[in-house]
C-alpha cells in the first residue's frame, strides 16, 4: 500500500511539473505581442527588460523565432555586448536565416568577427544601375516628406546634394512615371534584381501614387506577388490593401489608416475598418505590431 502511494505522489508529481511547463507556453497571439514589447524596450533603450523578453520568446518550444523579433533581440545583446549568448543563438540557425540576420547594417561592424557570419556574402543584385535610380527615388520620396534617409544614404554613398528639393506631390508623379517606365521594360523588379532597400522604395512610390488611383490599384497584385516570393513583407500589401480601399470609399482591413490623427490632442480615429474584433489577427498575420501599440506610436511622433 505504502509503494502505491508512492507511485501516486509520483505521478501527480510529474503530472504537476508537466502541466507547469504547459502553461509557460504561449499562444501564437501572445508570444506575437510579446515579441512587439521587445521591440519596444529596445527603442525606448531598455536593454534589460528586452533581454528577458527575448529569452521568454527563446523558450517557446521548437518552432524558430520570427525573423524581426529574432532580429531585434540580437540587437538587444549587441547592445549589452553579450557576444557570447549572441554568438551561440546565431549558431542553431541555418543559412537562409543567418543570410538575413548577418547582412542587417546594424550588425555590419559587430558581427564581422563572429564566426557563424564570416561566410555569409553580403547582398548582391542583377541590376546595380536600376537599384542605384530606385534608391535615389526611395531617398527623394522621403526626403521631400522630411525624412532624410541617412543610413540609406551612407550604406550606397548617395549624393545628397542630388536630392530632390521639390513639392511631394511633384516627386511623387515624377517617381510614379520613372516606375511604371522601369516595370514596362523590366517586370516588376525582384530582390535579387534591385536589393531589399530599393524594394522598400518601390512600395513607398506606389503607395504615395495617388495621382494615378487606378495604376496604384493595379500593382496590388504585383505587391501580394512580392509578397509571397518573399521579396516585400506582409506589411507593404497591407498598407496599400488599406489605402486603395479608402481611396475607393470602403473599408478597411489592416487598421493603417485614420480618418482623424491629431498627436497634440491625442486624437486618433481609425478610419472605417471591416471587423474590428479581429483586427489584431490580421495584423498578426501580416506582420504588423498591435494596434493599441500602433496607435500609441503614431501619438508619440
Amino acid at each position: 500500500m505504502h509503494k502505491i502511494s508512492q507511485l501516486i505522489f509520483i505521478i501527480l508529481v510529474f503530472s504537476s511539473c508537466n502541466n507547469a511547463k504547459k502553461d509557460l507556453q504561449l499562444s501564437e497571439m501572445e508570444e506575437w505581442k510579446l515579441g512587439w514589447r521587445m521591440i519596444a524596450s529596445k527603442w525606448e533603450g531598455n536593454y534589460t527588460l528586452g533581454e528577458t523578453q527575448f529569452d521568454s520568446l527563446l523558450t517557446q518550444g521548437d518552432k524558430d523565432i520570427e525573423l524581426r523579433f529574432l532580429v531585434a533581440g540580437l540587437e538587444i545583446l549587441s547592445q549589452l555586448e553579450k557576444e557570447e549568448k549572441l554568438k551561440e543563438i546565431l549558431a542553431r540557425h541555418d543559412q537562409n536565416v543567418l543570410q538575413e540576420v548577418c547582412n542587417r547594417d546594424l550588425f555590419t561592424q559587430k558581427l564581422g568577427a563572429i564566426d557563424a557570419c564570416k561566410s555569409i556574402a553580403k547582398e548582391e543584385v542583377e541590376n546595380p544601375e536600376l537599384q542605384m535610380e530606385l534608391l535615389k527615388m526611395y531617398v527623394n520620396d522621403q526626403a521631400t516628406r522630411g525624412n532624410i534617409m541617412e543610413d540609406v544614404i551612407s550604406k550606397y554613398n548617395l549624393n545628397k546634394a542630388e536630392m530632390s528639393n521639390e513639392d511631394p506631390m511633384t516627386v511623387d508623379a515624377k517617381n510614379r512615371q520613372r516606375l511604371q517606365a522601369m516595370i514596362e521594360d523590366y517586370g516588376f523588379p525582384t530582390k535579387g534584381m534591385v536589393g531589399k532597400d530599393a524594394m522598400h522604395g518601390i512600395f513607398l512610390i506606389i503607395q504615395h501614387a495617388d495621382g494615378d488611383k487606378e495604376w496604384q490599384k493595379s500593382q496590388l497584385v504585383n505587391i501580394e506577388q512580392a509578397v509571397k516570393n518573399g521579396d516585400m513583407d506582409g506589411e507593404s500589401y497591407a498598407y496599400l490593401y488599406d489605402r486603395i480601399k479608402i481611396n475607393g470609399g470602403e473599408k478597411q482591413r489592416f487598421g493603417t489608416q485614420f480618418s482623424n490623427l491629431d498627436p497634440l490632442s491625442e486624437t486618433l480615429v481609425l478610419a472605417e475598418t471591416e471587423n474590428v474584433e479581429d483586427l489584431d489577427v490580421r495584423r498578426m498575420k501580416v506582420g504588423m505590431m498591435p494596434i493599441d501599440m500602433y496607435k500609441e506610436l503614431l501619438l508619440k511622433n
